[in-house]
């Protein structure tokens, strides 16, 4: 009997020692973050899908500031996303998406919406307290661990939360550098019953208490005057066909170059010959990737009949991403060409989301527009190609 009480004593003993393990973690890092009024830091973010082979890559910088003047995220942020390239920016109570290449700047209508990922570490720091409402709840469980990485002493600190309504589960990882209890690596995996999505964080060059507020707010203020604000709403998808091209209205003319070759495309040269598909996309949109083999399908399947299918990509295009979209495209068996342009194509065809693709008819007009993918639009546009090349 006394084995038995034992037993279950002990149990309750190592969960009380985990969740005291963890509560001194905790309060050791919110009182370290408290030290400091700023803070700016690189990471990398790697993110991909079970079912996918593609490791998305994409540098970023951050700033933060804070500023207890502002109740809903405590602070000024500025984030540079290098890859594409364009900036996320917190700015008294609005979240912004500026995009200087494209010269505009879209609200976001989700202002507790991450920045980079839930784990980014940028509202962490600006309330401290969130981490610890996290592990508050009886429902999450945590686990705290010595470790290293990269020679460096670590603590790891481990949340899993219960699943949500449609059954999947995220568990969140951090490895805290131990002199400063910041993140150095993080992931967020969400698992559901057939897939996993995994986001990878690695953190480097952390400076402590060298963002100025009033600079920061400068440069912010100089993007957001620089690059028009879209009203708000402008995020429903009915919103965004309404400012995009219309059926009928006559398709501009771009050129570009195509990727295999090199070579100068010239939209005209298949103007009133053809009917067309153009398909704007780049690599970091899980939705444009989906597409490539509904589109390969199509474009084989309709080519005899004078379907033509151009990729058109004004993001991969860069020096410093070319040799993604190489490897990208060296994984894939595309039939139809890709086409290198250039952000202007894109604002010429009044581009509010990727993928779009319009379908123009041998007389030059639009005939057809789909802004994102799935099987049910997909088949719309399908019967369109058919009636069009009949």
């Amino acid at each position: 009997m006394k084995k038995a009480i034992l037993l279950l004593v002990l149990p309750v003993f190592l969960i009380s020692a985990c969740n005291k393990h963890s509560e001194d973690l905790v309060s050791k890092i919110v009182m370290e973050s408290k030290k400091h009024n700023s803070v700016s830091f690189k990471l990398t973010q790697k993110f991909y899908y079970s079912d996918r082979p593609d490791t998305t890559i994409t540098p970023f910088e951050v700033w933060v500031v804070r500023d207890k003047n502002d109740s809903l995220r405590n602070g000024y942020v500025w984030v540079d996303n290098f890859y594409r390239p364009y900036n996320m920016i917190y700015n008294a109570g609005t979240f912004y998406l500026a995009i200087p290449p494209k010269k505009t700047t879209v609200p976001y209508t989700n202002y507790a919406e991450s920045f980079i990922s839930p784990v980014d570490w940028i509202d962490i720091f600006l309330k401290p307290d969130l981490l610890a409402n996290q592990l508050s709840d009886p429902s999450v469980q945590t686990r705290i661990s010595d470790t290293s990485w990269q020679g460096k002493a670590c603590s790891k600190l481990v949340i899993s939360f219960p699943s949500d309504k449609n059954g999947a589960r995220k568990r969140y990882t951090y490895l805290l550098n131990k002199d400063h209890l910041v993140p150095l690596w993080a992931k967020m995996e969400t698992k559901s019953k057939n897939l996993t999505y995994t986001d990878e964080l690695f953190f480097s060059g952390y400076a402590f208490d060298n963002v100025d507020i009033d600079r920061l707010r400068e440069r912010q203020e100089k993007v957001l005057s620089e690059n028009k604000l879209e009203q708000e709403g402008a995020d429903s998808e009915v919103s965004r066909l309404e400012k995009m091209l219309h059926v009928g209205d006559k398709a501009p003319v771009f050129s570009g170059n195509y990727y295999k070759t090199g070579e100068e495309f010239k939209l005209a040269d298949y103007i009133g010959k053809n009917v067309i598909i153009v398909d704007f996309w780049y690599t970091h949109c899980p939705p444009c990737v989906k597409a490539m083999p509904a589109l390969s399908e199509l474009y084989d399947k309709y080519k005899d009949k004078g379907l033509k299918v151009f990729g058109l990509n004004s993001v991969d295009n860069q020096p410093h991403s070319m040799d993604n979209l190489n490897k990208f495209l060296g994984r894939r068996q595309i039939s139809y060409d890709i086409i290198l342009t250039k952000p202007a194509v894109d604002l010429m065809y009044k581009i509010k989301g990727y993928p779009t693709m319009y379908i123009v008819d041998k007389e030059g007009k639009i005939a057809w527009i789909e802004l994102g993918f799935d099987e049910e639009k997909f088949n719309i546009l399908q019967e369109k190609v058919d009636e069009l090349t009949r």
